[in-house]
């Protein structure tokens, strides 16, 4: 073999030598690299376990603080987890159907539309002879649902509507005879003095007011308790309207005012008549009080306008499910002296009177009387106001289809 040959193979040699020398390094930077990726990754998992794990204790404690009884349900509405509330009630069985563990389809039904996306209002079911008022939220794999016991609630509001109701029957018998002693006094006004007849006269007011309010307590009792049933057919909206004003139009006519029904006459709606009317009414005589000049118009929202005023109330917390091809939006607008905007949220109160109604007379119920109308045909009443310039009243009603 010659020497050159020789040094050919010596010089091959350390050429894959030094090739595989490099090739080493790569795949030991590979695996350092690798290493640390691992490592790094195992960092990353402990962290995440911790974080789950707080998350777990969070949730078992927050359950724990509540006490009232909670539900964790997956996708499929089978029982995960719940806390002590919900395991004294004996409806804790971890694994199974939400159905099979508390048998209420309510809360099942609720759980259900929860989950699929579906906006709901906390529902009511029986529960070993207790009321129970239950509100789901979704999350990420399932809903929590939260129980709250309304047994004595529910059993404070009929002896509060049994006290108001039993007083209310109680005062008509005196404050009628009051008003026949009044009107008495007023027949003989000829032999008594103009002091004496501004007396009578205010005497007189006074009784009246009283009147109006228990008649207006013995109203918002029956509504409340269901006792004044609601007689729902296809009715005239323009005439309900038409009505509802001519019995103010004497009133109205003292304030210089004019009352305008903009409603069509051909529509119609699916309501109580005189249910409704009383909410005009209602509405109308309040718009007259606080109205010194101008013009009062009761109207029917078009489609659009309409569709505008139910997306707001879609934004709000409490939110609604009605849309145009449910209700008409009707509305009472006056020229008045306005309300102010943070007196807006209160002014269905019972009792509740804007400050600067505090001279004008009634009974504060009139607008709770019409929430609690409007309510009652599954509505919404709310009102638009700008100081100096009106207010705007609005209330849904049911359409005749």
């Amino acid at each position: 073999m010659s020497t050159a040959f020789t040094i050919g193979i010596i010089a091959v040699s350390f050429l894959v030598i030094i090739i595989l020398l490099a090739q080493l390094r790569r795949a030991l930077d590979k695996a350092t690299h690798l290493s640390d990726t691992v490592r790094q990754l195992r960092r990353q998992l402990d962290t995440t376990r911790e974080a789950l794990t707080r998350c777990e204790e969070a949730k078992e404690a927050l359950g724990e603080a509540v006490f009232d009884p909670v539900i964790f349900v997956d996708n499929d509405r089978q029982v995960t987890a719940c806390n002590n509330a919900a395991d004294r009630l004996g409806i804790c069985k971890v694994g199974n159907s939400l159905i099979a563990a508390a048998r209420s389809y309510e809360l099942d039904s609720l759980a259900g539309d929860t989950i699929a996306g579906r906006a709901e209002l906390p529902r009511e079911f029986a529960l070993h002879n207790r009321l129970f008022r239950a509100q789901a939220i979704r999350f990420t794999g399932g809903a929590v649902i939260v129980l709250r016991d309304v047994s004595e609630l529910q059993r404070l509001g009929r002896a509060r509507r049994d006290f108001v109701a039993n007083i209310s029957h109680e005062l008509r018998t005196p404050l009628t005879a009051m008003s026949l002693l009044l009107d008495t006094f007023r027949a003989e006004s000829a032999n008594i003095t103009p002091a004496q007849q501004r007396l009578l006269r205010q005497m007189q007011d006074q009784t009246e007011s009283l009147t109006q309010l228990v008649q207006e307590l013995s109203e918002l009792t029956q509504i409340e308790s269901g006792q004044m049933p609601m007689r729902m057919l296809r009715a005239s909206l323009y005439d309900v309207v038409s009505t509802a004003i001519t019995r103010l139009l004497p009133q109205a006519e003292r304030a210089g005012l004019r009352i305008v029904n903009a409603v069509p006459e051909a529509q119609r709606g699916l309501f109580d008549p005189d249910q409704i009317r009383r909410v005009l009414s209602n509405l109308l005589h309040n718009a007259i009080k606080f109205t010194p000049q101008g013009q009062i118009t009761v109207f029917v929202l078009a489609d659009e306008e309409a569709d505008r005023q139910l997306q707001k109330l879609r934004a709000e917390p409490n939110g609604t499910d009605l849309t145009v091809e449910d209700v008409l939006i009707v509305g009472v607008r006056d020229t008045g002296v306005g309300i102010p905007r943070e007196e807006l949220p209160r002014i269905f109160e019972r009792f509740y009177k804007v400050d600067r109604a505090r001279g004008q007379g009634g009974t504060g119920l009139g607008l709770a009387i019409a929430k609690h109308i409007v309510e009652a045909h599954g509505g919404r009443i709310w009102a638009e106001s700008t100081l100096g310039k009106g207010t705007t009243f609005y209330f849904t009603v049911p359409r005749e289809g």
